[in-house]
C-alpha cells in the first residue's frame, strides 16, 4: 500500500501460505489482530461473490509487489494462478489473490503474522476458514 492509498482505497487482498515442497504441509499466514488475509482484514459484510467478476483496478502482481513492500518481505512469492476468488464489499468486488512462499524453510512470522495450519482455525468466523478450506483445496487437491 502506497503512501497515498488509504486502507478503503486498497481494492484487493492476498493470502499467503508455505506448501512444504516434500511433505506438503501447508501454512498459513495471517494477522494476529484476525481475519486471514493481507495486508488488512477484509471490510465488514464481506461474502464471497461466486459468479462476479472484479474489475482490473490492480494487477495481481503488482499487488504481491505492494504487499511485500508493505510488510517488509524479502521472501521468494509467487502467485497461484489456479485460486481464483472474489469478495462482494460494500461498493465493490473485491479480488483476493493467493501467493505461495516456496522452499523447504518456513522463515519467522513478521511482526504482527503468525503462521498456522488448517486444522487452527477451528474456532475462526465461518468466512475465514472457507477461505483457507478452498486455498487447501486448490493446493492438496482434496474436497
Amino acid at each position: 500500500m502506497n503512501e497515498q492509498q488509504t486502507p478503503e482505497d486498497l481494492a484487493w487482498r492476498i493470502l499467503l501460505c508455505h506448501k512444504h515442497p516434500v511433505s506438503a504441509r501447508l501454512r498459513f499466514l495471517i494477522p494476529t489482530e484476525g481475519g486471514v488475509v493481507l495486508p488488512q482484514a477484509l471490510p465488514g459484510l464481506a461474502v464471497i461473490a461466486e459468479a462476479q467478476e472484479a474489475p482490473v483496478q490492480c494487477h495481481p502482481a503488482s499487488a504481491l509487489r505492494s504487499l511485500q513492500e508493505a510488510m517488509a518481505l524479502d521472501w521468494q512469492l509467487e502467485l497461484v494462478g489456479e485460486f481464483q476468488l472474489n469478495m462482494e464489499v460494500p461498493g465493490q468486488i473485491l479480488p483476493v489473490y493467493l501467493a505461495a512462499l516456496s522452499g523447504h524453510e518456513l522463515p519467522p512470522a513478521p511482526p504482527g503474522t503468525r503462521w498456522i495450519e488448517l486444522p487452527q482455525s477451528i474456532g475462526m468466523p465461518w468466512l475465514d476458514r472457507e477461505l483457507l478450506r478452498r486455498i487447501y483445496e486448490v493446493l492438496i487437491g482434496f474436497g
